[in-house]
């Protein structure tokens, strides 16, 4: 038994031409495809808004690494002016105790001057306790060395001992004062009171001490002659100006005059 198709029927199976049929199933597949491509627009637009916060928050990073880094460097400069101030006090520090090192020096010089001050004779240069003459620089008279010590007797005094480092630059220092010119010639020395009559090389000072520190010229002494009795020279080196001659050779002199301690 055949039923009868109807137009609708017939329409629906054989759509006019030109004007195919939609299905359900290709209206599903286009309106998923609408709802993905909706959110690919939603997810771009999330993406940029990522990539600009990103962008953002790595500028802000580099900021702040920036500044981190000036704070390190703005600490390390700081620990380096407190280093700096720590050794300029430092030395501030030692600088204050030479000075007062030096200070209660010059004092005791000022008390030994002041307790000496008008014991030289006039002329004489004064060291802590002993007073020294010097032949003016003018003055023609030479002596042999046993000459010069009888002269210093005449005042009390005896042949300059010349026993430590402190009076050998204080005495090359006066002389390289009276000095009238550069250089030096063999007649230019002063005697002192020193020689090594009793056994060559032996040199010993008036009172017997032996000679334990010597202020020699380079190459002295030498004994070229019989030079027994030393004299001392104004030369540029202040620890290097003695010199052995023959005693009988007249040179000027130093004198000396140890004073009692009040």
């Amino acid at each position: 038994m055949h039923n009868k198709l109807t137009n609708e029927d017939d329409n629906e199976l054989h759509p006019p031409h030109g004007c195919p049929k939609i299905r359900d199933k290709d209206k599903g597949l286009s309106e998923k495809h609408i709802f993905l491509s909706q959110n690919s627009s939603v997810a771009n637009s999330n993406l940029k808004q990522l990539l600009g916060n990103y962008d953002l928050l790595t500028t802000v990073l580099m900021k702040v690494q920036t500044s981190y880094q000036e704070t390190v460097n703005a600490r390390d400069s700081m620990q380096r002016e407190r280093d700096r101030d720590r050794q300029e006090k430092e030395l501030l520090q030692e600088h204050k105790k030479d000075l007062m090192n030096e200070q209660t020096k010059l004092q005791t010089r000022v008390t030994a001057l002041e307790k000496n001050c008008e014991r030289c004779p006039a002329g004489w240069e004064l060291l802590h306790s002993s007073c020294y003459f010097f032949p003016p620089t003018d003055a023609g008279q030479k002596l042999t060395w046993q000459q010069s010590r009888e002269e210093c007797k005449k005042s009390g005094a005896d042949l300059a001992e010349i026993d430590s480092q402190e009076k050998q630059e204080f005495i090359s220092r006066i002389l390289n004062g009276k000095r009238r010119r550069p250089g030096h010639t063999y007649t230019s020395g002063y005697w002192i009171g020193l020689r090594d009559v009793e056994t060559e090389g032996v040199w010993k000072w008036l009172n017997g001490t032996a000679l334990t520190q010597g202020y020699w010229f380079d190459g002295e002494p030498n004994d070229s002659g019989s030079e027994d009795c030393a004299a001392t020279y104004p030369y540029d080196i202040p620890l290097k100006t003695w010199n052995d001659a023959p005693c009988d050779f007249v040179l000027k002199w130093i004198c000396e005059i140890k004073l009692q301690e009040p």
